[in-house]
């Protein structure tokens, strides 16, 4: 087939978003995510009303407290939507068939890359609608900051998208997409989780943490202090537990980072893999 006969990067990128698309929900990965994402919504929302106790003093409090568990949401499925976007091509059957296409590698990637961020800020709208929601029932929709509120929608698009970049170098690394998603899991979460809260003991600023980064998310509805100070009294020791929170700037910086450095490796170690039975 000559070059000239194949669509252009564009018509074959969009094909490769609708294909991933279309495997989210083949595979009820997204059904299974939307699922989760309603129980723990209905699940909060309904103790909250029950007990006619919003657990905030204001609707910025409100928001800032519901907003707070996004990061959390966001890494969880971030990695089962891209922790085995590449490696699928290496430990399953998929690559004989998709990477034999006269079809470039950076375009297989960005089409998939881009039908993960489509699915993952889906979920994360229905999370954030159900937020709304919250706040309405509480403190009536006239209270709502909704410039506050499209900020932070747009620093969490930036989140997702961070946290894909690295679910997708973290994929490029293993050919089981088992594996690949687990490990991802581990890393973002638990791993970030531990480190966050070993630094706390040792004054050290984790600006290197995507979950750090994801607190900007909630910030814009209520500031918090930079570094919070407390000295507690151990045996006889005193231990001093540093409280960071990120500049939102900071956050958002943080997460251009990730965007950048991740998808470029991401890129070259996905030109450079074979595909071997």
């Amino acid at each position: 087939m000559d070059v000239s006969d194949l669509p252009p990067d564009s018509v074959q990128w969009w094909t490769v978003v609708r294909r991933q698309l279309q495997f989210y929900l083949r595979t009820w990965r997204f059904v299974g995510l939307l699922l989760f994402i309603l129980a723990v919504s209905f699940a909060t929302l309904g103790f909250q009303i029950a007990y006619h106790n919003s657990g905030a003093s204001g609707v910025g409090n409100y928001l800032y407290g519901a907003v707070e568990s996004v990061a959390t949401f966001g890494v969880i499925i971030g990695a089962f939507m891209g922790g085995d976007a590449i490696a699928m091509d290496f430990g399953t059957g998929t690559g004989y068939y998709v990477l034999v296409l006269p079809v470039r590698r950076i375009v297989l990637l960005l089409g998939r890359y881009t039908a993960a961020f489509l699915a993952t800020f889906a979920l994360a709208l229905v999370y954030y609608a159900m937020v709304l929601t919250g706040a309405t029932w509480f403190y009536g929709i006239s209270s709502i900051p909704w410039s506050d509120l499209v900020a932070s929608l747009g620093i969490t698009a930036l989140f997702v998208l961070a946290v894909l970049a690295a679910a997708f170098l973290f994929s490029a690394f293993f050919r089981s997409p088992a594996i690949s998603i687990v490990v991802t899991i581990l890393i973002l979460f638990l791993a970030f989780d531990i480190v966050d809260g070993v630094l706390s003991v040792t004054s050290i600023e984790p600006w290197f943490s995507l979950l750090y980064a994801g607190q900007a998310s909630a910030l814009v509805f209520q500031g918090q202090p930079h570094l919070t100070v407390t000295h507690l009294m151990a045996g006889g020791r005193s231990i001093t537990i540093s409280a960071w929170t990120p500049y939102i700037w900071e956050g958002i910086a943080i997460m251009l980072g990730y965007i950048v450095v991740c998808l470029a490796l991401s890129a070259v170690i996905y030109e450079a893999k074979e595909s071997k039975g």
